[in-house]
Order: C-alpha cells, then sequence, then structure tokens
C-alpha cells in the first residue's frame, strides 16, 4: 500500500511539473516582466525608425497607443526583417511589426486588421537612364533579405533580363544604388516618399512609372494566438474611433 501511495504522488509530480511546463510554452512575454515584446526594424522611416537613439514613426506611434487602450506595454526587440516570423514561432517575441500581408504568411502566422495601405516602388537615381520597367534589362536591383521587396525584384528581375540582389540592411539600399553597386531599389512607397521629402531639392533618387503593388500593413502573432490578437484589434479599432488614429497618421503624412 505505501509502495502504490508513492507512486500515485510521484505521479502526480511528474503531472504538476509537466503542467507547469506546457502553461509557459508560447509566452514570451513572462521572460520580459509581463511585457509583451514586440519584433521591430529600427531603419524604415517613416514607419519605424531610430531617431537620437529611440524608436519613433508612424508605426510605433500606432503600436503605443493600441498598447495604451490595451493596458499591456510592449517592449520592442529590434531585429533583422527575416528573423520576423522565425522569432514570432519560437516565441522570442509575440508581435511582429512591419509586415505586409501575404497568403503564404498566413498559413505560418495570424495577421491583425490592417492597420495602413502602401505599395512597392522601382527607385532609380536621377541620372539614370531607366525610364521605365523595360529599361531593367541587364541592371541590378537590390532589395531587402527576407521580405516582399526581394520577391518583387525577384519577379521584374526575371520579366525583363535583370539581376536582383539582397542586401540585410533596408538603410543600405539607397547607399548601394548610390555607390554603383547596383542600378535600382525597390522598396515601400512611404519610406522612399519620406527619403525624397527629406532630400527636397537635393535628392539624389526618383520613382520610376506607378506603384508595383498595392499592400496592406498588419501586426502578426504567433498562429492560434486568438486572445492577443484580439487585443491589438480591439486597440486598432477603439483609436480610429476615438481619433487618435488620425491625429497619428497626420502627424507623420500631411506635413
Amino acid at each position: 500500500m505505501k509502495k502504490l501511495i508513492a507512486f500515485i504522488s510521484l505521479i502526480g509530480i511528474v503531472c504538476l511539473t509537466l503542467a507547469g511546463c506546457s502553461s509557459d510554452e508560447g509566452m514570451a512575454s513572462e521572460s520580459s516582466g509581463g511585457k509583451l515584446s514586440v519584433a521591430a526594424l529600427n531603419n524604415y522611416p517613416p514607419l519605424i525608425f531610430k531617431q537620437n537613439g529611440q524608436l519613433t514613426g508612424f508605426e510605433y506611434d500606432i503600436l503605443q497607443a493600441i498598447s495604451k487602450e490595451a493596458g499591456q506595454e510592449f517592449e520592442y526587440k529590434e531585429m533583422k526583417f527575416d528573423g520576423f516570423i522565425p522569432g514570432l514561432q519560437s516565441n522570442q517575441v509575440d508581435i511582429a511589426s512591419s509586415l505586409l500581408i501575404r497568403e503564404e504568411r498566413k498559413e505560418v502566422v495570424d495577421f491583425s486588421d490592417v492597420f495602413f495601405e502602401s505599395g512597392l516602388v522601382l527607385v532609380v537615381p536621377v541620372d539614370s537612364d531607366i525610364k521605365r520597367f523595360q529599361d531593367l534589362k541587364g541592371k541590378t536591383i537590390v532589395a531587402t533579405q527576407g521580405s516582399t521587396t526581394l520577391e518583387k525584384a525577384k519577379e521584374l528581375a526575371e520579366e525583363y533580363g535583370g539581376e536582383a540582389k539582397p542586401l540585410k540592411e533596408t538603410d543600405a539600399l539607397f547607399l548601394d544604388v548610390e555607390n554603383g553597386n547596383s542600378h535600382a531599389l525597390v522598396l515601400n512607397s512611404p519610406t522612399v516618399d519620406y527619403r525624397l521629402m527629406q532630400d527636397g531639392e537635393n535628392t539624389k533618387f526618383k520613382i520610376v512609372g506607378e506603384h508595383i503593388t498595392v499592400d496592406e500593413h498588419a501586426f502578426a502573432v504567433k498562429k492560434g494566438n486568438e486572445e492577443l490578437l484580439k487585443e491589438i484589434n480591439e486597440g486598432l479599432k477603439a483609436i480610429k474611433e476615438n481619433g487618435e488614429y488620425d491625429r497619428i497618421f497626420n502627424e507623420w503624412f500631411s506635413k
């Protein structure tokens, strides 16, 4: 009888241990003091970027407004873009920012409601002989590794006889073209528009043609994390209804 009781007790301890382990699974925020961790770029103006040592930007402000509505503090983990989805899947982060909705991504992550619409554009030096997409024959198109910009650069290269080239750092794309290492770059229109606006009359770049794509921006969470997804969507809805979204939008895009 004593052996049976001891055996039952041992089983109970094992079950409690396993239950404790399973309850922690997928909770990256527990390792960060209860905060929700957000995978973030630091070089994606005007959406999210670093200025004077601090993250800022339209998307950053939207996230902060959502966190306030949800009553949940966010902490930001600056990462390379190609680490965002693996970071979600391995519980390194709870939320991924700066993602465009794509069907193949829907298979591995869950997306929030759309918070912004934009498109990809082709950018060349102001004195470039590339006047249209057909002029990309024999040219090198640079884009960000692991992003949809690289996918589109590959499509353009294949269609018009060029070559696609990946770079890990988004802010290195312009420098790569300026130095003559590539002939053109593909990037999201808000970032390009912001760069051209900042440069003013001294800009060294121009956009060729119309938008290549029409894109929807959303936040992503680990597949199946319905509770967090609901919090994000409710927060986004609230700031759209109370005028905070419009205030932030006008601050970044109505200058």
